[in-house]
């Protein structure tokens, strides 16, 4: 039997809970003695509901919480009840503390049971007994002045307030839907297929059931409430017999979900069956449930339900009935459902139901501030409304001091909050419904650093079994704590993830350090393992790799599976790079980006490498790691050479060379050495790009290093075509690209045989060109090297120019000025306009030819490519001339030979004479035109160039022929018709056709 001490505590508390309207229920001796019998009753189920042992501990813990009444402080303005509560609070701080008290040993020890079903007994007691107590007869004073719901409701406030009590919720079904929200926005589009989609009175075959039934499931805060309302509203006057809501309390504070049973004993009294002639069991409750509505056309609302087997007996039978569930969870096990998910709001619609609650007048949807705000507030309704509502309620608030509050935490939903509204309790609830295993991996997911997370990832992170890493993620994805844009790809709303994130950092030490470890090694690790298949052809030292190897790794073994896991994950690889330096594991920022590196220079994420390699660097000084520091400063060099930095690339690569020549690493300075020589080329100093790839050279084969050696070959093979020399040229990049064949590196194999169709195309041996081209192409699509795409595509547009080609050449050159925009590459963008431009002017297309070649001018003189400057200023000079602007080609011109002549482009230079020929001729001025064929033409001797020499002879014997030489510009016509023949170009037949006039 409990004790009188008890019962006297417990009615004690009762009285100070409910305040003035609390002494009604002591005002009679009566009455006291009933309240005490009943719950005399109630409470003793709790006592023994533990071993006998423990029972007088129990007591006198229950007595202990419920003796010592709470001090209630009025001002005049705060009601008792608001007093009241304070008072508990200020006393009681968690129950948690009262549970935990020790006599010797901790309190739930001692009696043998946990907290929370403690909690639950409890609550169930006391209410239990405030049920029959209010039943009883005679309490006509006690239901006037303190209804039972009142007394369950303050009940409910302190259990808000004090962490994990939870009351049982009473089933409260209406014959009326609730109000409908003025302030409800957007959502069209839902509201329109949840109508198209409301086939009622349809027989749907494949349900088992002939009631139409839609599920509303979505995030916390997301409005399913709200939505399912409106819904409801819209669709009421279809359904003539009827209306009806029922909560079912899935995740009200400070409550338990509805139960079953009880929700159908309402729906029945709702209906009007008497509360005496409800059945007592569930199945036949049900059953008369069904009946009832059997012939009627009912619209039901089961708001906030918990599960499938919750609602399932709650459906109706009849034939043209409709169902609206809302749910927190995705009902999967419900049959015949149709669901819908909600997502956050529009950016439009956001702005607008923010501008609408705010109440400001002016305020505009499209204000910069506004956009920011909803941002902040992840676009999710709840957010929105409670941050909307703070600025309606603080007139000399601005919204820039909203953003100010959202910023100024890490854990922004904080702010989001309004009495005991937030947006941090609705996320809570549905955190409380998980198991314990799926809360870690909950706040797992909160140390993750990136945006998207798939099972072998979350595996590592919690140390978990890969197979129950998916079941897990399935699980929160149920719960709509997660979201799966793809299969097999989840991510947390921003809000969530910083919720994850809050809840994390509670955890021990050891055990955040611990998964931070295992996240990062296991993508160290299989970054590594794909970015073996990402060609390169910067020859490395290999570097220790930090961690230890997961022990579960995506299927990746060959280059397509290598480039799509790489690819699909490149922003969430950064920022576990970021991630890693901010944890203090510099080593693995260092690898990571220095793996990164080929993918990111080969697709084109020029700024995006340039960011990653800084943050290396950093990271490797600040771990006083100098291997570290030489490569990510040889990575930073190449990656701003190909930004257009020259200065900074220099610096970059000087500063390598010097840490790697400390470190001893003759490879590195190698390699540093090659690249501070390819700057210095596209600075215009050819002696020095000469002598480092000459000094790079030996160096390489010192260490034995072939790689290198071909790189330096292509480097040189380069500088011999710019400066002229073709035929070295040619020999350099052919035995760069048998060194590269030799060692099965294709992705040097494919810039070698681009280059080669470059000097080809000079040397005007168009089959070679074509078929060199077409194998670099080939080689590029295979490794998927879309950088060297865009350049081996411009060159081909060229060749097929020079076949006759010129629909071809125009839409391939095309394709090749999108894909370096796309990729964000300016200089390739300067050498494919210019090519274009060169197509649009033998097309004829002067205005289109001319605008391409201002623009490759612009472009090129920015990034300091001057050889390509040069080459559009001459067919820039050429399109003007023919357009009459004679000032303007002219000065085109002198700049185009002063360019060529300072920085030694022998072979361009030829090209300027061969173009002044062509003006002075079409001005009348022959013998001047005659002069500058032969400088040209004998130029283009000397560097092997036929195409060129071909063209001098055609020019030249033209103007012979016009000056009155006819038969000296015969045979200058016939040498070029010889030369066009041996490139096997179409000017051959304009040539002979030339002669057959002649």
């Amino acid at each position: 039997m409990v004790s009188l001490d008890v019962v006297s505590a417990v009615v004690g508390w009762l009285v100070a809970l409910c305040g003035d309207s609390g002494f009604h229920l002591v005002r009679d001796q009566r009455d006291e003695r009933a309240l005490r019998k009943v719950l005399k009753g109630s409470m003793e189920s709790v006592v023994v509901s533990v071993p006998p042992g423990a029972r007088s501990t129990l007591e006198n813990g229950l007595t202990r919480f419920f003796k010592a009444p709470p001090a209630l402080r009025l001002d005049g303005t705060t009601s008792v009840h608001d007093a009241l509560e304070a008072a508990v609070y200020a006393q009681v701080v968690e129950l948690d503390q009262w549970v935990t008290r020790t006599t010797g040993v901790a309190f739930v020890d001692a009696v043998s049971v946990e907290p929370e079903v403690l909690r639950t007994r409890i609550t169930h007691a006391i209410v239990s007994g405030l049920r029959q107590y209010a039943a009883a007869d005679g309490m006509i004073e006690l239901v006037r002045a303190l209804d039972t719901a009142e007394i369950l409701g303050r009940i409910d406030a302190l259990g808000l307030r004090l962490e994990g009590l939870s009351v049982p919720s009473r089933a409260a079904a209406t014959f009326s839907l609730p109000r409908d929200i003025a302030s409800f926005t957007g959502r069209a589009v839902e509201l329109e297929s949840l109508m198209r989609l409301s086939g009622w009175g349809v027989q749907q075959p494949d349900s088992g059931h002939a009631v139409a039934v839609k599920a509303i499931n979505g995030m916390a805060g997301i409005g399913k409430t709200a939505f399912a309302v409106r819904a409801a509203h819209l669709l009421g006057p279809r359904f003539p017999d009827g209306q009806l809501f029922l909560h079912l309390h899935g995740h009200t504070p400070g409550r338990l979900p509805v139960d079953t049973s009880d929700a159908l004993a309402s729906l029945l009294i709702t209906l009007g069956v008497p509360a005496s002639a409800v059945p007592a069991d569930i199945g036949t409750r049900a059953a008369m449930w069904r009946d009832r509505v059997g012939s009627k056309r009912i619209l039901l609302v089961l708001d906030d339900a918990v599960s499938s087997s919750q609602v399932r007996p709650l459906l109706p039978g009849s034939v043209g009935s409709l169902v609206i569930i809302t749910s927190r969870r995705r009902l999967t096990a419900l049959e015949g459902v149709v669901p819908m998910s909600l997502e956050t709001l529009s950016h439009a619609e956001a702005t607008a139901l923010f501008t609408r609650l705010a109440g400001r007048p002016g305020m505009n949807a499209a204000d910069p501030h506004v956009a920011e705000v909803v941002r902040l507030c992840g676009y999710l309704p709840l957010a929105i409304r409670l941050t909307a509502g703070k600025l309606a309620h603080h007139p000399s608030w601005g919204v820039d001091d909203l953003i100010g509050d959202l910023t100024a935490t890490q854990d922004r939903i904080v702010a989001m909050r309004a009495e005991d509204d937030s947006v941090q309790s609705a996320f809570d609830l549905s955190y409380r419904d998980l198991s314990p295993e799926q809360q870690r991996v909950f706040r797992c997911l909160g140390l993750f650093p990136g945006t998207e997370v798939d099972a072998y990832a979350v595996a590592a992170l919690a140390g978990v079994a890969l197979a129950d890493a998916q079941d897990l993620l399935d699980e929160l994805f149920q719960y709509h704590l997660i979201e799966e844009p793809a299969r097999g790809r989840y991510r947390l709303h921003d809000l969530m993830r910083r919720r994850a994130a809050s809840l994390a950092s509670l955890d021990p030490a050891a055990t955040i350090e611990a998964a931070v470890d295992r996240v990062l090694d296991y993508h160290l690790h299989t970054l590594l393992r794909a970015a073996s298949f990402v060609g390169a052809r910067i020859p490395t030292a290999a570097a220790e790799t930090p961690g230890i190897p997961p022990a579960a790794m995506p299927r990746i073994d060959n280059v397509e599976q290598a480039l799509a896991w790489i690819g699909g994950r490149r922003a969430d690889l950064h920022a576990m790079a970021d991630f890693a330096a901010v944890r203090s594991r510099q080593a693995h920022t260092v690898r990571m980006a220095a793996a990164l590196h080929p993918y990111l220079r080969s697709q084109g994420h020029w700024d995006e490498a340039l960011a990653l390699h800084r943050s290396a660097l950093a990271a490797s000084i600040s771990a006083g790691d100098l291997a570290g520091e030489a490569e990510s400063l040889a990575n930073l060099g190449a990656m701003q050479r190909l930004r257009g930095d020259y200065v900074g690339a220099v610096e970059s690569h000087r500063r390598a060379r010097e840490a790697h020549r400390q470190l001893g690493n003759a490879l590195g300075e190698a390699t540093a050495v090659h690249e501070l020589g390819v700057v210095q080329r596209l600075l215009g100093d050819f002696t020095a790009d000469d002598s480092a790839q000459q000094e790079a050279r030996a160096l390489y084969g010192a260490v034995g290093n072939r790689i290198g050696e071909a790189n330096t070959l292509h480097e040189l093979g380069t500088l011999h075509w710019l400066t002229g020399d073709l035929a070295a040229s040619l020999a350099a990049q052919s035995e760069g690209l048998e060194i590269y064949r030799v060692l099965g590196n294709e992705f040097g194999m494919s810039f070698a045989h681009n280059e080669l169709a470059v000097v080809c195309r000079l040397l005007g041996d168009i089959p070679a060109a074509a078929t060199h081209v077409a194998h670099a192409l080939d080689l590029h699509h295979r490794l998927g090297n879309r950088a060297g795409e865009a350049y081996s595509g411009a060159e081909l547009g060229l060749v097929e120019a020079l076949m006759g080609r010129m629909d071809d050449a125009l839409a391939t050159i095309s394709a090749a000025v999108d894909l370096h925009r796309e990729l964000g590459n300016i200089y390739g963008m300067g050498m494919a306009t210019l090519a274009m431009g060169t197509v649009r002017s033998l097309c004829g297309d002067d205005a289109a030819a001319l605008n391409s070649l201002v623009h490759a001018v612009a472009i090129n003189r920015d990034t300091g490519f001057r050889h390509g400057e040069g080459c559009a200023l001459k067919e820039a000079a050429l399109v003007r001339d023919r357009l009459g602007r004679e000032d303007e080609a002219d000065a085109d011109l002198a700049m185009a030979r002063d360019l060529h002549q300072r920085f030694g482009h022998r072979y361009a230079l030829a090209d300027v004479f061969l173009a002044e020929g062509e003006i002075q001729a079409r001005r009348g001025h022959h013998e001047e035109a005659r002069r500058s064929y032969e400088t040209g033409g004998e130029m283009a001797r000397e560097t092997g160039a036929i195409l060129l020499e071909a063209h001098a002879r055609e020019g030249g014997g033209l103007t012979l022929v016009a000056l009155g030489a006819r038969e000296e510009g015969v045979r200058w016509l016939r040498d070029g018709l010889t030369l066009y023949e041996r490139a096997g170009v179409p000017d051959a037949r304009r040539i002979m056709e030339t002669l057959g006039r002649l």
